[in-house]
């Protein structure tokens, strides 16, 4: 799976821009409820974490797993992508 570093200026938290595409971006990705769109491959060390939402999600994270993605992400997500094309 490819990933982008993205500067995102704010401050951490859960109003700042940052905590809202990295909950959303999390939940996107996860299969914890059903398939992941990317799911691991079958040699993925995650396959045999102790933490049940590790192995679930195919994500080596445990928080926003099981939430529901807000596709409005993708907008703020894009306009950062774009702001670091015009600085």
């Amino acid at each position: 799976m490819p990933f982008l570093w993205l500067d995102v200026g704010d401050e951490p938290g859960p109003a700042s821009q940052r905590g809202h595409i990295e909950r959303n971006a999390i939940a996107l990705l996860s299969g914890y409820s059903e398939r992941a769109p990317d799911p691991p491959s079958s040699g993925w060390l995650g396959h045999g974490s102790d933490r049940e939402r590790v192995r679930r999600s195919g994500l080596w994270n445990n928080h926003h797993v099981d939430e529901d993605c807000n596709s409005s992400f993708l907008d703020v997500f894009a306009r950062r992508i774009d702001a670091v094309g015009t600085a």
